[in-house]
């Protein structure tokens, strides 16, 4: 299975039930995803407030100002009440000027009307920091490298079809098929990725190809120099795992 996508990466980091069952068995198997979440998540927990009900002193404008501009956000309306205007204080019984109770309730209410939009700032910058954290590691992470590659010719029944072919091996040094494939799909049938010997002697299935391209692991300790052909053939909801003996495309990995 490919890596999970970077949003989606993102947004399990920041708490958000997004995953798939698929998705989560990837994460729990692949150290690559797993560490980028555990990166992502110590940016989520820096960024959260704490606390019940912090006392906060509203920003000046221009602070909301320069994070539109960074984070390049479409023109809005000002979220942030301007200053409130100040008020003459009234006199206490003592002589002394106090603030009156409602005074106190009104400056806490628009403490809490403001701090929603600084809780989206604060996401949004997480977010943010999120794709700066992952392109990086995508930069320092060195890319897969392909190790051969097969153009799949259609067998005589499936004149007109085509695909291609491409054995990769991954930064953690997996190696995975990528294929893909241009053939109509009959209803009640699906298409299965096969490696091959030359002569046909042996057979290894890699899996369900869902849809016209797919991403396979190649089992470990395989030879592909003696598996080296690469077959798609077209299945049937039989029951039966073994190949049907109607190949699509079919073609042999060359470097």
């Amino acid at each position: 299975m490919p890596h999970i996508d970077d949003e989606s990466l993102a947004l399990h980091a920041l708490g958000e039930d997004v995953l798939e069952t698929g998705q989560r068995t990837h994460l729990d198997a692949c150290h690559t995803c797993a560490q980028t979440v555990r990166e992502l998540t110590r940016v989520a927990t820096g960024a959260r407030p704490s606390g019940a009900d912090p006392e906060l002193v509203p920003p000046d404008p221009a602070v909301w100002t320069r994070v539109h501009e960074e984070l390049g956000l479409s023109d809005v309306p000002d979220v942030l009440p301007p200053p409130p205007a100040p008020q003459a204080p009234r006199a206490a019984e003592d002589g002394s000027s106090a603030p009156t109770v409602p005074d106190e309730l009104a400056a806490r209410r628009e403490r809490r009307g403001w701090l929603p939009a600084l809780v989206a700032a604060s996401t949004a910058l997480v977010l943010g920091v999120a794709g700066g954290v992952l392109w990086e590691r995508r930069d320092l992470e060195p890319a897969e490298t392909t190790v051969a590659s097969a153009v799949l010719d259609p067998l005589p029944d499936w004149a007109g079809s085509s695909g291609e072919a491409v054995l990769q091996t991954t930064a953690e040094g997996r190696r995975e098929i990528v294929v893909s494939v241009d053939a109509p799909a009959p209803a009640g049938t699906f298409r299965e990725v096969w490696l091959l010997k030359p002569d046909v002697s042996g057979l290894v299935s890699l899996g369900v190809l869902e849809g016209d391209q797919g991403r396979f692991d190649v089992p470990e300790g395989l030879d592909v120099a003696a598996y080296s052909v690469v077959d798609i053939s077209e299945e049937h909801l039989d029951g039966d795992p073994a190949h049907s003996g109607d190949s699509v495309v079919r073609g042999s990995l060359a470097s």
